[in-house]
């Protein structure tokens, strides 16, 4: 699946622990709504995830549940157990081991993703989303195999866990979307029907592959192997989208990546992702982000200093 290869290979899916925890008793945390896709690992024992108006839902050993836009829930022992805030229960139990005999055990994390450049893909995903990846040893999926290797990591005390970690959780990220995409049902709408469809996958490979290249409707419903109205009907129903809306707003990822990650001029990443004048970049850039490129670059300096 070249398209979602190289969707992947941008987005990346960069991850962290928030909190490992082997817990007994009655315990509960809430999450807030987060900028972020978060994750919630049962190594062993059992949690219950409530959210808003919907069922509970009950996560065993070896099972995994994710949240693709960061919505607000609730994990505890029980269905009607209590909450504290997550950053309380983090300052409470992150790294704490009972040692009772009936316990879970709990890794929880984050991928920091860039919403907007993500968005034709996590809304094409459920709220939530229950990933039963295997027994409780972890099973013989890769997925499976990932948390296995995830929860060794986390509970060593080694030279280089953090440097491995992180490479898990990349590696988990890559494990879910495969997975989602490889089980989305042949007739279903969404991005991820799109990147298995051969004719909409091939114009969104042109897309993430070529970010700079002046791509006309024409052109990728000549790749589609389609008229340009029959071309623009079937991406807009797959996608969410229209063509030209989805380029930009890959563009404009593509170029927020640059302007985090590089010292290239303004210039130079306007080139990059097909714009031959830096006031043309730096409007729709500004208009995508809400902040111009120079300032959205200055502002994340000051966040990591």
């Amino acid at each position: 699946m070249q398209a979602l290869d190289d969707w992947l290979r941008a987005v990346r899916g960069d991850g962290i622990v928030l909190v490992r925890t082997r817990v007994a008793g009655p315990w509960g945390f809430a999450v807030e709504p987060r900028d972020a896709t978060v994750f919630h690992f049962v190594a062993e024992g059992r949690a219950i995830v409530r959210q808003p108006n919907a069922e509970s839902i009950e996560v065993l050993p070896g099972e995994l549940i994710l949240f693709p836009r960061g919505s607000a829930h609730e994990v505890a022992h029980s269905a009607r157990g209590k909450t504290l805030p997550l950053a309380d229960f983090m300052a409470l139990r992150n790294d704490v081991v009972d040692s009772a005999a009936r316990t879970t055990t709990l890794i929880c994390g984050e991928f920091d993703i860039d919403r907007h450049l993500t968005l034709p893909a996590m809304r094409a995903l459920p709220g939530a989303v229950h990933m039963r990846a295997g027994d409780a040893s972890g099973g013989s999926s890769a997925l499976g195999a990932t948390l296995r290797l995830l929860r060794a990591e986390v509970e060593a005390s080694n030279f280089g866990n953090q440097i491995v970690v992180r490479s898990l959780l990349s590696m988990l990220f890559i494990y879910f979307m495969r997975e989602w995409a490889e089980t989305t049902a042949p007739d279903a709408s969404g991005w991820f029907s799109a990147v298995r469809t051969p004719r909409t996958a091939r114009a969104l490979a042109c897309i993430h592959e070529s970010p700079e290249h002046n791509w006309t409707l024409d052109e990728l419903a000549s790749q589609a192997g389609l008229s340009r109205a029959a071309f623009a009907r079937q991406f807009n129903a797959a996608v969410g989208e229209p063509p030209h809306n989805y380029l930009t707003r890959w563009r404009m990822g593509i170029a927020a990546r640059l302007l985090l990650e590089t010292d290239l001029r303004l210039s130079e990443i306007a080139a990059r992702v097909g714009y031959r004048s830096e006031f043309s970049f730096s409007r729709t850039f500004k208009r995508w982000r809400g902040v111009a490129p120079d300032r959205f670059r200055r502002a994340s300096v000051l966040e990591a200093n």
